[in-house]
């Protein structure tokens, strides 16, 4: 299959299944609905990684720090083992983060997708870009379910999540001469597989504000699909009242 006819599906996949969550949005609470899109993720996270050990590019073993991406695949399935608080803070982050992994579906840093228009699609292809599939509709979901409020509060504890992950991540990669998040310390500038800086410290930077960004841009569309599929929709009367006008 050409790698355009895979995004084409996986986009057709998409939409679809955020018209459905939007149209019946009061349905999503089910609690069937979350188990079978975890299990979902489970299966192609895992072929994701089976892949990426045949193609020779598993570099820290299974994928859970090599960037963003693999990262939230795992707190995903982490979240059913989690406490209240902590999933709060989890279900946040992957809300903010849903809109970045539909752009990813199509941008993969990696395999680059997009420009590679002449490609033909192979097993690795295929689950990680499903992978960010995934995530993108799980994101929205939580959304949608109402288990995430789209406000300044959750997008505050959506950064607190990513970024204390990822301070975690430069502790080892300082420690133990690691590159997670795709970033190495020690000679290997680069944001995910890109060299732009000559130093860590600007790469570093120049990493936390692409993830705020992410992070704003989730929150707005986020907002937006809220907004959309609310029955009840705040209303704005520039006029004063009748109460006000007896007075």
């Amino acid at each position: 299959m050409h790698i355009m006819h895979m995004l084409g599906i996986l986009a057709v996949v998409f939409f679809i299944s955020m018209f459905l969550m939007c149209f019946f949005r009061e349905r999503l609470n089910n609690p069937i609905i979350n188990p079978l899109m975890i299990c979902a993720c489970a299966a192609f996270f895992f072929s994701w990684n089976y892949a990426m050990f045949k193609h020779n590019g598993l570099r820290n073993g299974f994928m859970t720090f090599d960037n963003i991406s693999p990262y939230i695949c795992t707190i995903i399935l982490l979240t059913p083992l989690m406490s209240k608080k902590l999933k709060d803070y989890a279900y946040s982050a992957i809300a903010m983060l849903s809109f970045g992994m539909f752009v990813a579906m199509f941008v993969s840093p990696e395999f680059e997708y997009i420009f590679n228009y002449h490609q033909d699609t192979k097993a690795i292809h295929v689950s990680e870009a499903t992978c960010h599939l995934i995530m993108a509709i799980y994101g929205f979901y939580l959304i949608l379910s109402n288990k995430v409020k789209v406000n300044m509060q959750s997008f505050r504890k959506a950064a607190v999540f990513i970024y204390a992950s990822i301070g975690f991540g430069i502790f080892l990669n300082l420690a133990f001469h690691r590159s997670n998040f795709g970033m190495d310390m020690y000679g290997n500038y680069s944001i995910y597989f890109i060299d732009i800086f000559g130093s860590f410290e600007a790469t570093l930077i120049a990493y936390l504000v692409g993830v705020l960004g992410t992070l704003v841009l989730g929150l707005l569309v986020g907002h937006f699909f809220d907004w959309l599929t609310r029955k009840e929709k705040p209303k704005i009367d520039f006029l004063p009242n009748e109460q006000e006008n007896e007075e």
